[in-house]
């Protein structure tokens, strides 16, 4: 069994739901989720959050806030996996920011990414700093938020 299918199992066994709010993973961490057969129990749904204008207008962040560092920062991501929990009423609320290139902003380096989970009582907060193409770097952060839920919940 994957790691992926181990929390997509464990995510049913602890009668767990998740949502997301994605942005530079454009939808990855959602397509994995989405690709195990039985996801359909624990998956609330997603929102890419791609754009300034729509994590402002969705989510309530000042654009002004946002334009400090262009959407990609740990209070960005905190904010991001509060709020859809929230809107998706899931058990779990996780977010990814980053610069996936081939360029960044406001001095940050490709491959920065911020990768936040939330379950109501407590948030984890990562920052990853990843490596290859756009491409790569969208998987590797959509890898990543599974990890980050897998080791939450994952069985002691």
């Amino acid at each position: 069994m994957t790691k992926l299918e181990k929390t997509i199992t464990v995510l049913k066994e602890k009668n767990l739901s998740i949502a997301l709010a994605e942005s530079c993973s454009g939808g990855y961490a959602s397509y994995l989720l989405t690709k195990t057969p039985g996801s359909s129990k624990i998956f609330k749904g997603s929102i890419v959050v791609y754009s300034l204008e729509i994590k402002s207008k969705l989510f309530g962040i000042p654009e002004s806030e946002l334009k400090k560092t262009q959407g990609v920062s740990k209070e960005t991501a905190v904010v991001l996996a509060k709020k859809v929990r929230h809107k998706f009423k899931s058990s779990l609320g996780a977010s990814i920011v980053g610069f996936a290139g081939p360029n960044a902003k406001k001095g940050v380096k490709v491959g920065t990414i911020y990768i936040s989970l939330c379950d109501g009582h407590s948030i984890i907060n990562k920052k990853y700093l990843l490596k290859g193409p756009r491409n790569i770097i969208q998987k590797k952060s959509g890898n990543k938020l599974i990890d980050l839920i897998y080791e939450k919940i994952k069985p002691y």
